[in-house]
Parts: C-alpha cells; sequence; structure tokens
C-alpha cells in the first residue's frame, strides 16, 4: 500500500468523527433549545408575586408567637373539643350499630 493511501485514510476518519461531533452538538443544541422554551412557558404561568398582607388574628397567631399561658388554653381548648367530638362519634357509631352506650359516654355521670 503507497504511504499517501494511510494519509487519504485518516483524513476520511477525522471527516467522519468531525462529522459526527457536529451532528451530535446540533441535536444537544436542539433540545437545550426545547428545554429552555419549557421552562420559559413554564416560568411566564407561575407567578412569583407575594401574597397580599393579610390582617392576623391573635387566634391564628402560631403557638411561638403567642403569650404561653394563651397557648396553653388554645392547647387544652383544643383537647377538648377533639376528646368531645371522639365520644359524639363513638356514641354515633354505636347506636348505629345496635351497641349499648358506656357509662362514660353518658353526659352528666
Amino acid at each position: 500500500m503507497p504511504w499517501w493511501s494511510w494519509i487519504v485514510i485518516w483524513v476520511a476518519v477525522t471527516a467522519v468523527a468531525l462529522l459526527l461531533y457536529v451532528l451530535i452538538g446540533i441535536r444537544l443544541f436542539r433540545k437545550f433549545m426545547a428545554v429552555l422554551g419549557e421552562v420559559q412557558s413554564a416560568g411566564s404561568r407561575l407567578s412569583f408575586a407575594p401574597p397580599a398582607p393579610s390582617p392576623v388574628a391573635a387566634d391564628s397567631l402560631p403557638a411561638v408567637f403567642l403569650d404561653p399561658a394563651a397557648a396553653r388554653r388554645r392547647y387544652e381548648d383544643g383537647k377538648a373539643e377533639r376528646k368531645e367530638a371522639r365520644r359524639e362519634r363513638r356514641v354515633e357509631r354505636r347506636r348505629l350499630r345496635g351497641q349499648p352506650r358506656a357509662w362514660r359516654d353518658i353526659p352528666g355521670l
């Protein structure tokens, strides 16, 4: 094989490799531009405006900002309400099933 044939072979291999790199680069660029378009459309749909300040009632403050005594009263009141709601659900469930009521479920006793 003459010496110039090796030069032709390596030039052809290099040209094919460069063509492959260019095609991969074009494909990646198009996908990147498509992703940027999606990000832009998603950004336009999202609203980053801060919410309007609303008046804060003392009842809706987190417990961290409340007076400890007020937080304790709120906790105890909520605890009593949840306990009463559970009792009412239990009494109603037993009534629907025809089961007898427990002595602790009778108010006033």
